[in-house]
């Protein structure tokens, strides 16, 4: 069972991997974010787009309501069609308020909830089968580790938009 100290820790890393993100996007425009990296890796807006779409995972596992409109969450997705520059693609400024509205839910939520709720292993909210028998916290931790990964791609990301500076000193 998940401890008061194991909820604090989560918000405490949740915490700072929204503020890396800002720091990495900081001066980062749309445009900038659909340069194409020149080795196999996503767009930097790609990159953004799925992290909240793996946040809205988060708030599935906490029974909270998904921010990413369910139209926008297919190009995000793991495996998904590479991205193209349409009218279709998320702006990043809307997927920046994206990240900042459901970190502000996922606080929230877990500041208010039992420990044994947390402990639950819900049928609803799966991610992938082999999830399934993992606790809601279990789902969480799991999730926030994927979401760091994540964050560290930022940076090369950041790099390739031509902003030549280390955000992480």
């Amino acid at each position: 069972m998940p401890t008061q100290v194991d909820i604090h820790n989560w918000i405490s890393t949740l915490s700072l991997n929204h503020w890396i993100i800002g720091q990495q996007l900081e001066g980062i425009t749309h445009a900038e974010s659909m340069i194409t990296p020149p080795f196999r890796a996503n767009r930097l807006n790609w990159v953004v787009g799925h992290l909240v779409e793996h946040r809205d995972w988060m708030l599935r596992a906490v029974d909270e309501t998904t921010i990413m409109p369910a139209k926008e969450v297919e190009m995000y997705r793991r495996g998904s069609e590479e991205m193209q520059d349409t009218d279709e693609v998320i702006p990043l400024e809307t997927l920046i308020a994206y990240l900042a509205r459901s970190k502000d839910c996922l606080i929230a939520k877990l500041q208010q909830v039992s420990l044994e709720f947390l402990d639950e292993k819900p049928q609803i909210g799966i991610l992938m089968e082999s999830h399934k028998d993992k606790t809601r916290f279990e789902r969480l931790q799991g999730l926030l580790w994927h979401e760091t990964y994540h964050v560290g791609q930022l940076e090369f990301l950041r790099q390739l938009a031509g902003k030549n500076d280390a955000i992480l000193r």
